[in-house]
């Protein structure tokens, strides 16, 4: 069995993976992670939700230092702010003159700029000081240690492999490179991937996917190891070794705030199975949520089922945003949505005339707190001035950003509508990937989960694994299980059954293996991809669970009313008062059916 490792005394906030690997082998204690965590993107429109999940997760790991360096000065400024202890430097030598719990080095290990993984865990395994001076690194691509796991980084993302380095020396791990996937044979793997939904032939097809994936990885062998986290640019390459649990994490976005998270889920069993929420808007025939449902109960779950009616994709948004979960289970279909081909003109920052095209996909549901219909928008950029938007290098010879922010001034919805020429219907819009809940597509749009959790996503829908796996686990879902492909209701049901009436303490990479081997048996059938750590797993519930769930209503009220009233923000505030509204009245419905002792 993996167990999840305690943190470091001290955390890094940087984005300077030359600096963060130095940084990181000052820490050589084995069985501790060392958390580092990217500087928040300060020209997205959600500046402040990156600066405040990058804090937040920074409080999971009660570090009693936080050092900052390699980031710009506003994000440095941003990311400091209240910290006991805090030190701010650019400069590694100040930097570690700051460190105060840092392990005693007995020598230097030489390496170059690349392959910084590898270079930082043998600095660490040997107890050296990383010294960053050589032209060029070793070759080397793997470290062996214990076959109890192997951690697979795909290399393109400097900082993203020294956090995965730290991840395999916490776990004593072993831990290996494979060569970056193109842009274009990425994007032209996972579209294959979403094809084999339309037409026959389905595991011939798959079959073939796997086959190149197995040989641009050729030369790495996977056998006889009992475990496989893949950190990856998109690509499921956990689909090369279906026989083994194996479970992914995106090197893009916000993969150190998303371990930290996962690790401190995983670190007790008083935050891993405390509530769970069963999404069921009878789509599909779900005769596994009972079962389900069952399962959790039996762990010590207080679980809450949503069915038909109450499953609108405003209410399904809200609890899962709102009031914090440890489990979500959604059974239904999903898949990206129909839309509109759109095409703008409109003057740049510069006056010149500029064509944008935008494929776009709607979602509308009524809003309960607010008596009105929400639009929920999601775009693609599909050209700028005949340039498609995968062209890089044309891009590139473009004025893009003058565009962009000319566009983002444009306004919202209804006032982009003075700079539209041109509407077309287009079948699917790539990547808006929808669920059906009930009367409508849920178009996901979550930047947060509820405070104070970090789900396991279970979404038993076709083709949900794609962009909805990377937006959940953007949101805070410490976990998710999805389907690359379409699957009949009768195995997804077994699937499901035999994913949570595993053993409790089972890692859900297993337990995933063992349930579709279950299924499937010992071909290379595997639909279900999971994202998250390999010591996730959904222990027996040791915590109050309806003590803890009064608790969240009523701080979370508390909080929104107090945003409400004190925000200089008009949106923000007319958001504040929607969400107290909807927790006040959800904490009304949970005590009713406590009080009647059934499932709320």
């Amino acid at each position: 069995m993996l167990y999840a490792p305690k943190f470091q005394d001290c955390a890094l906030v940087s984005d300077d993976p030359l600096l963060a690997a130095r940084i990181s082998a000052l820490f050589s204690r084995p069985g501790f992670y060392f958390p580092v965590i990217d500087g928040p993107r300060l020209g997205r429109d959600d500046a402040d939700n990156e600066v405040v999940r990058r804090r937040n997760a920074l409080v999971l790991t009660e570090a009693s230092q936080i050092l900052i360096g390699g980031v710009s000065a506003e994000a440095a400024a941003a990311m400091a702010e209240g910290w006991p202890r805090c030190a701010r430097h650019n400069s590694y030598v100040d930097l570690k003159e700051c460190v105060v719990e840092r392990d005693l080095s007995t020598g230097a290990l030489h390496w170059g700029k690349e392959n910084l993984g590898v270079g930082l865990y043998q600095a660490r395994l040997a107890r050296l000081e990383l010294i960053v001076d050589l032209e060029a690194s070793p070759q080397t691509s793997l470290v062996e240690r214990g076959h109890h796991l192997l951690v697979v980084f795909e290399q393109g993302d400097a900082l993203s492999e020294v956090i995965a380095s730290n991840i395999a020396f916490a776990s004593d791990a072993s831990f290996a490179t494979i060569p970056e996937l193109s842009e274009d044979l990425h994007q032209e793997w996972i579209e294959d991937i979403y094809e084999l939904g339309e037409g026959c032939e389905v595991n011939g097809r798959f079959d073939t996917i796997v086959e190149r994936a197995r040989q641009h990885i050729n030369g790495l062998n996977l056998d006889g190891y009992e475990s496989i986290l893949f950190v990856t640019a998109g690509f499921p390459w956990g689909v090369t070794v279906p026989q083994t649990p194996v479970t992914h994490m995106y090197r893009y976005p916000d993969f150190g705030r998303a371990s930290v998270e996962g690790i401190w889920a995983s670190q007790g069993r008083q935050r891993s199975s405390r509530t769970a929420l069963l999404v069921d808007p009878g789509a599909v025939e779900s005769a596994e949520m009972a079962d389900i449902a069952r399962s959790l109960a039996e762990r010590g779950a207080l679980v809450r089922r949503v069915m038909g009616r109450e499953a609108t994709p405003m209410r399904v948004q809200l609890l899962m945003d709102l009031v914090p979960h440890d489990v979500i289970v959604i059974s239904s279909h999903s898949g990206d949505a129909q839309g509109h081909r759109l095409t703008y003109e409109f003057p740049d920052l510069q006056g010149k005339l500029r064509r944008l095209v935008v494929d776009r996909a709607l979602s509308f549901s009524y809003d309960h707190p607010a008596d009105m219909v929400r639009v929920i928008e999601y775009q693609r950029f599909h050209s700028l001035d005949g340039v498609s938007w995968r062209d890089k290098a044309g891009k590139d010879a473009l004025p893009v950003g003058s565009a962009m922010l000319a566009w983002r001034n444009l306004g919202g919805l209804q006032a982009r509508q003075e700079y539209q020429v041109g509407c077309e219907e287009v079948r699917r819009v790539p990547g808006s990937m929808g669920i059906q809940m009930h009367g409508e597509i849920m178009l996901f749009a979550s930047h947060s989960m509820a405070v104070g959790s970090a789900p396991v996503f279970f979404n038993n829908s076709c083709w949900s694994w794609h962009e909805l796996s990377m937006r959940a686990t953007f949101a805070g879902a410490r976990a998710y299980v999805g389907s690359l492909y379409p699957v009949l209701d009768p195995e997804a049901q077994e699937v499901a059954r035999a994913f949570f009436g595993a053993e409790p303490d089972t890692e859900l990479s297993v337990a995933l293996c063992q349930a579709q081997k279950h299924v499937y048996g010992d071909g290379a059938r595997r639909p279900y991809v999971m994202v998250g750590l390999p010591y996730i797993s959904i222990p027996p519930n040791e915590a109050d669970s309806v003590n803890f769930l009064l608790h969240s209503y009523q701080s979370g009220r508390i909080a929104w009313a107090a945003k409400a009233r004190d925000s200089p923000h008009e949106e923000v505030r007319i958001n504040a008062v929607r969400y107290e509204h909807f927790l006040r009245e959800d904490e009304v419905t949970f005590l009713r059916a406590f009080a009647a002792h059934r499932t709320p």
